[in-house]
């Protein structure tokens, strides 16, 4: 059987997920990968704990992960709150935040991305949360994979000065 046409499952991420999930980020953080999330996944769920995250799955296989959070939206972005949609942003009190995605790259190309995308839009719908993700401009890749399911690139930009 073919990688391309055996069956992805995704599933909450468990404490029994932590050493592939760790081996497939750090299999990632090369040349290849910018990093929007400047830690590895081991540091994140130290910081975060379990949040909203999600495994990919083929034959019992850990093959990708999404890591993310639901939380009560922040009002210290004011121009960033009223252009997330036509609505005000005073309808969403919570925000999903996808924090990292990884997937080997032998299933990328798979829709194993798009699959993981989509649990995690369906817990922030279960939310009443709209989705969101920061990427720096340079992670082409990132940027091409949000595009390519669904989001769209506001027309801000964030500056900082040390």
């Amino acid at each position: 059987m073919t990688e391309n046409s055996r069956k992805v499952n995704v599933r909450r991420m468990t404490d029994d997920d932590l050493m592939k999930v760790n081996q497939i980020d750090r299999l990632l953080f090369g040349d290849d990968r910018v990093s929007t999330w400047q830690f590895s996944f081991d540091s994140y769920w130290n910081i975060y704990g379990p949040g909203v995250n999600f495994v990919a799955e083929v034959d019992g296989e850990v093959i990708g992960f999404l890591a993310g959070n639901i939380a009560e939206q922040e009002r210290t972005h004011s121009i960033l709150d009223l252009m997330h949609t036509v609505d005000r942003s005073s309808r969403f009190p919570k925000i999903g935040w996808i924090d990292m995605v990884g997937i080997l790259p032998s299933y990328q190309g798979m829709h194993v991305g798009q699959a993981l995308v989509e649990a995690f839009h369906q817990e922030c719908k279960q939310n009443g949360a709209p989705m969101r993700a920061i990427v720096k401009e340079e992670d082409k890749r990132l940027n091409g994979f949000l595009e390519s399911v669904g989001f769209k690139k506001w027309t801000t930009a964030t500056y900082e000065k040390e």
